[in-house]
């Protein structure tokens, strides 16, 4: 870090405008504006200043064409700032409206929620009772004494060999359509 005395013991002997700035250089000098004083007696308070407010006058006098055009441009010019506010104003209650829709939506899906978990509580809790209620023993009583229903008998019960099923059928579909040909190869007589 260098000093003033520094500055100016390494600029001495380079050029003139150098030391003749070496030279104008003042430390106790700064850029800083003066702070002034007012002149206030501790009673009467320091008036305040205002910007003087001017008006000019027009003192050309605009012709009648050129009223009518600057009120044109006023018309115009309310209507632009009519209708920006009017877009403005639509957008807003566009936007309040949907959040109120989707309020009374996500209300309604909350009141829908909560009745299907207890739809489904419910339903857990009948399966429970149901379950608990049925067994095996209950449901032959249920059908001996209520519907008449009879067990079967071991001389009551026939297999049927599946593979054998298939071949008989084969055997009289083949047959029936041999038959039906038969029939439209035989020519009807008038």
């Amino acid at each position: 870090m260098t000093n003033a005395r520094d500055f100016r013991r390494y600029s001495v002997g380079i050029d003139f405008e150098t030391r003749s700035a070496v030279n104008a250089f003042s430390q106790m000098r700064s850029s800083a504006a003066p702070k002034i004083a007012p002149d206030v007696t501790p009673d009467i308070p320091a008036p305040s200043r205002r910007r003087k407010l001017t008006v000019t006058t027009n003192e050309k006098l605009k012709s009648r064409s050129e009223l009518i055009q600057s009120q044109r441009f006023a018309r115009k010019q309310a209507f632009i700032i009519l209708s920006v506010l009017a877009v403005a104003a639509v957008m807003l209650f566009s936007m309040l409206f949907t959040y109120a829709m989707k309020n009374e939506c996500t209300r309604e899906i909350a009141s829908l929620k909560t009745e299907l978990s207890r739809e489904v509580n419910q339903n857990i809790c009948t399966n429970a009772e149901l379950e608990a209620l049925v067994t095996i023993e209950q449901i032959e009583d249920y059908a001996i004494n209520k519907l008449g229903m009879v067990k079967l008998q071991s001389d009551q019960i026939r297999y049927i060999d599946v593979e054998k099923y298939k071949d008989a059928r084969e055997a009289s579909l083949n047959e029936q359509a041999q038959n039906a040909d038969a029939d439209v190869a035989v020519p009807a007589e008038n």
